[in-house]
């Protein structure tokens, strides 16, 4: 299996989520509309509507609804990156100019509070109460893993359960509730259930980390990123905290000017990257990883043995080790 047979499987849900998407827009503003179809036009992997569906087929279920569910899903992913864009100040997302690059953040802003508003329309369209609790719930918890992301900026003392702690607000969460709404429109079992909500927890998660590898050791020719950026927003990733934990004293008081006190700058980076080459960062972080991955693999053995958990399998190892 590759990952063309992964995507060939949903392509035509895939389709219809991306048809869904512009046509659920429907704004009487036309700005809105405008901005929401710059966003969703400049692309994306639709890679939690991947998830969704394939978990919703792993079940046997192949219904409209978990069309529907994917657009909101999409939707709320598309309104973070909105804000977080605003936050950051990003200039480029996937490749072009960000929508508040384009359009000014405050246009940008109510433009999420939009896709957000919309998303819980459809919810409500689709009348299933815990499938909407289950996004809701996702909702608040992104939302507040997003300020808490913000009060732990350049804390150079972050332990690793805050760290999880933000990256499962930030990104496991959604991954954890398409999932898990996938096995709800299957009709699966409670164990079941509770089994492919774990496995999308734990895919975030890594999903998440290995992000924060490449974005201090990724090569930018694949990643199509600029390294640093987590640098230069000062964010405590696994790369960082194990570098701290592992350097030496004069070493991690450089480390520590470097997050919390100096300016990004080139020398900086290259100076982080020259000590964790030393202390083989990418290597243990990959290990971290690695364990994270095992487990998906158990809690999908309690699920059906067809093709579409063999393409989750292939997917959760595919998205994780996308680039060495």
């Amino acid at each position: 299996m590759n990952i063309n047979d992964v995507l060939e499987l949903v392509k035509e849900d895939i389709e219809a989520v991306e048809k869904n998407l512009i046509e659920n827009l429907d704004s009487e503003v036309q700005m809105v509309n405008e901005v929401a179809s710059y966003v969703f036009e400049s692309g994306g992997k639709r890679m939690r509507p991947v998830f969704l569906n394939l978990s919703s087929r792993l079940f046997e279920y192949s219904g409209e609804r978990a069309i529907i569910l994917s657009g909101v899903v999409e939707y709320i992913h598309t309104a973070t990156l909105l804000h977080d864009d605003v936050i950051d100040g990003a200039k480029y997302r996937r490749g072009r100019k960000s929508a508040n690059n384009v359009f000014g953040n405050d246009i940008t802003v109510l433009c999420g509070d939009f896709l957000y508003s919309r998303a819980f329309v459809n919810l409500v369209k689709d009348g299933d109460s815990e499938i909407q609790m289950i996004l809701a719930n996702a909702a608040k918890t992104m939302s507040e893993g997003e300020v808490f992301q913000l009060v732990k900026t350049a804390q150079f003392n972050l332990d690793i359960e805050d760290y999880i702690k933000i990256i499962n607000s930030k990104t496991a969460v959604l991954f954890s509730s398409c999932c898990e709404i996938g096995a709800i429109l299957g009709n699966a079992s409670a164990k079941q259930q509770q089994a492919i909500k774990e496995f999308g927890t734990i895919t975030g998660q890594a999903f998440q980390i290995s992000d924060d590898i490449l974005d201090y050791m990724g090569d930018p020719a694949v990643t199509g990123k600029k390294p640093g950026t987590d640098l230069n927003e000062g964010k405590m990733t696994l790369p960082v905290i194990l570098l701290r934990d592992m350097a030496t004293e004069t070493e991690k008081k450089e480390l520590h000017n470097i997050i919390v006190e100096e300016e990004f700058s080139e020398e900086n980076l290259n100076r982080i990257l020259e000590l964790m080459k030393k202390y083989e960062i990418r290597k243990h972080s990959e290990e971290y990883v690695d364990k994270l991955l095992n487990k998906t693999k158990d809690l999908l053995n309690m699920l059906p043995d067809n093709e579409y958990r063999k393409a989750l399998s292939f997917l959760s190892e595919y998205m994780i080790k996308r680039e060495k």
